[in-house]
């Protein structure tokens, strides 16, 4: 689900936690990050961290804010992220949680509704007993029994729902709300199948019936879904993700923009630079100036 080749960071535990028939999963990992060189990354869950003994400063596209230490952190990491910089020596325990799992928690609709807009929210106060419950998880990571990995899930259930009703601070906020969650269990699924499918696939030429065929339904169906819990048609969504893996290479690479555009999917230089300029409202030749001038200081 998350690729952990490029963290920076020494793992100190990571375990797969997956329970029941439905087969989904989510990853708790402990980690000490000990250089800042992570180049911008993106996957389609949700992602909780929680930071002890350390401050982290988080890019978002160039946006940038910081996550304090003893609170917790929750985004969809569907956006292009990574720390630019690290205050304390201390460990970070991350969640990523399959956008299925996520929507099948129990959790307030409008706590999940700012969350698959696009907040950054995070825990308005330090909690007595986070430390040693981060600290406990990593303890016990190693327990692979299915009771144990259970138990782990069940608890960051619980305390995001602690969070979410106890009301969040907005770190980021996105500039249009891109949600609705007026919607079933089926529906949860299909739209998770297409959004691991664009996510894999986005850079090639895929079509709409590849997309609803990856769902195991019709294209009609499959559009009316996307459209009705994303605000996003797939076409656009499919683009946003063209347009976010060409901000990691503007911002990682000195690749020809040209190149740039043709590896992320998109059929010229001309449609590539309409795009991102909508998107954005950035050219990509200023993105690049701006990220790499982020990143410096």
């Amino acid at each position: 689900m998350t690729d952990h080749s490029k963290r920076g960071t020494d793992i100190a535990a990571y375990a797969v936690i997956a329970f029941d028939h439905r087969k989904q999963f989510v990853v708790l990992e402990h980690i000490t990050p000990n250089r800042l060189d992570v180049p911008f990354h993106f996957h389609p869950s949700i992602e909780i961290n929680f930071l002890t003994d350390c401050d982290m400063t988080y890019s978002f596209s160039g946006e940038k804010f910081l996550l304090k230490r003893g609170h917790f952190c929750v985004f969809w990491a569907a956006r292009p992220h990574r720390p630019l910089k690290i205050e304390g020596q201390g460990k970070i325990t991350n969640a990523y949680v399959d956008l299925a799992e996520f929507l099948r928690w129990p959790l307030p609709k409008d706590f999940v509704k700012a969350v698959l807009q696009g907040e950054v929210v995070s825990s308005k106060s330090e909690i007595a007993g986070d430390n040693e419950m981060a600290a406990r998880w990593s303890k016990e990571i190693e327990k692979t029994e299915p009771e144990w990995q259970r138990l782990h899930v069940l608890e960051l259930q619980a305390r995001i729902h602690r969070l979410a009703i106890d009301g969040w601070n907005v770190l980021l906020k996105p500039q249009e709300a891109k949600s609705d969650l007026s919607f079933g269990g089926d529906a949860i699924d299909q739209v998770a199948k297409m959004l691991q499918f664009i996510a894999e696939h986005f850079a090639s030429q895929i079509s709409l019936s590849d997309v609803a065929a990856a769902a195991e339904t019709t294209q009609n169906t499959a559009m009316s879904l996307f459209k009705k819990i994303l605000k996003r048609t797939i076409k656009e969504y499919i683009t946003d993700m063209r347009v976010f893996q060409a901000q990691v290479l503007l911002a990682e690479t000195d690749k020809k923009i040209l190149t740039i555009a043709l590896d992320c999917g998109f059929g010229s230089q001309s449609t590539f630079y309409a795009a991102f300029q909508s998107q954005t409202g950035n050219s990509p030749a200023g993105f690049r100036t701006n990220a790499r001038q982020s990143s410096s200081a």
